[in-house]
Order: C-alpha cells, then sequence, then structure tokens
C-alpha cells in the first residue's frame, strides 16, 4: 500500500498556512494506522477520504479546517444543527462554525457516530476514571496540527466527531458510551468540499466501552 504524504516541501511545518503552493496534498493511496495512531492530512476539494474499521468496533476521531483560513473549523453543533440529528448518514453534509460545507457523506456502512463533540484526553480520564497521564485522542490530534504546521492552541472540542462512536441518548438525560456496532470492514467515505486540513486519531481510550476495551487497527484511504 502506499504511504499517504502528510509532510510539506521544507519539513513539518509551513510558513504560511494560507500558501497553498508550499502544501503536500495527499496522494491517492491507503494506510493503515495501527492502535493508537495518528495521521495528518492536507485534502483538495473533490477528493474522498475513506476510514475503514478493519476488525470492527473501533472508533476514529477527527478534526478539520479550511486551508484558505485554518480559523474556520469543523464544528460538530452546526453540523447536528443543519440534520437536526445526532448521527451522520449519506448523504448528509458536515459544516464548518461559519456553516460552510465541508465534507458529504458519500457511504455510511454503519451510520453510529458521537456527534456531541470532544475526544479522551488525560483530562478527561482525570476526573472520569481516576487515572493521570494517558494518552488521548487529544495528543495526536494536537500532533496532527503540528505537523501541519498549525496552531495547536485552536483546537477545540465542537471541531471533533469521533466515527464510528456509540453513545445513547437515554429518556432520562443521560449519556452512556456502549460498544460499537461496526463489523469488520464497516467504513465511511467523506468527499471534501473545499481544501481541507484534516486530522485523525485512531481512538486509544481503553477506559470505557467505546473501542469494546480492544483498540484495533484502521485503514484510512484517499482517492
Amino acid at each position: 500500500m502506499t504511504d499517504l504524504l502528510t509532510t510539506t516541501d521544507e519539513g513539518t511545518h509551513m510558513t504560511d498556512a494560507h500558501d497553498t503552493t508550499t502544501i503536500a496534498w495527499a496522494e491517492p493511496g491507503s494506510t493503515v494506522l495501527a492502535p493508537k495512531e495518528r495521521l495528518a492530512l492536507a485534502l483538495r476539494r473533490g477528493q474522498t477520504l475513506t476510514i475503514t474499521d478493519l476488525e470492527g468496533q473501533q472508533v476514529m476521531d477527527f478534526i478539520a479546517s479550511m486551508v484558505s483560513d485554518p480559523d474556520e473549523r469543523l464544528s460538530a453543533m452546526f453540523t447536528r444543527v443543519s440534520s437536526g440529528k445526532w448521527d451522520l448518514n449519506e448523504g448528509y453534509t458536515i459544516y464548518s462554525d461559519r456553516c460552510r460545507p465541508m465534507f458529504r457523506v458519500v457511504r455510511d456502512d454503519n451510520g453510529i457516530h458521537n456527534m456531541t463533540g470532544g475526544y479522551c484526553s488525560k483530562y478527561s480520564n482525570s476526573i472520569r476514571y481516576g487515572v493521570e497521564e494517558t494518552w488521548g485522542c487529544l495528543d495526536n490530534l494536537v500532533g496532527d496540527w503540528r505537523e501541519l504546521g498549525l496552531d495547536e492552541t485552536k483546537i477545540n472540542p465542537d471541531q471533533c466527531i469521533s466515527l464510528f462512536m456509540n453513545i445513547i441518548h437515554h429518556a432520562d438525560g443521560r449519556m452512556e458510551i456502549v460498544e460499537p456496532t461496526t463489523k469488520a470492514g464497516d467504513c465511511i467515505v467523506l468527499e471534501a468540499l473545499d481544501d481541507l486540513y484534516v486530522g485523525l486519531s485512531n481512538c486509544p481510550e481503553e477506559h470505557n466501552p467505546c473501542n469494546a476495551f480492544h483498540v484495533t487497527p484502521m485503514q484510512v484511504t484517499v482517492a
């Protein structure tokens, strides 16, 4: 399989995030992310991004920003508002925090995703599970943004969608994380509707059922 390009001509940092001539755009190809690994990409408008759950029951967190203005970020909230639903489905659009379209869902084998926003981190694991200094999706996403030469301090929870994460919203107001329902080979295909920066984290969380307590590889394909 072909590795996806994730670096710039001058290393891992761009001198001007708005100058598209310095960006190494993702080449068509596939890569397998081992458990807990990450991937940073720059996608051209019209390219597709396919996330495949190779073994089933694994979550992939992802964030995105506009290349033309990285301060315009994916918004889980405005994406929910546009559809009136908590999940993504085939044909849905993912919007920015300025309500501009970023992705179109071309295919979705599962249809269950966490659209509440947020990502696992050492901070949330500390208050939820009483564990310190755990590696989380936030660490991976920070690494992605640094690799792309972007400001990691601008990453925020509303910017993140957790693909294949299964959260039940109970009638009494409780939210419950349960095991994903994906089977081996299930995928979601997203079409880029603009030039986009993308950060991906093969979720490392093992303190709740979001990955069925067993983190596994995921495949990422650009076409």
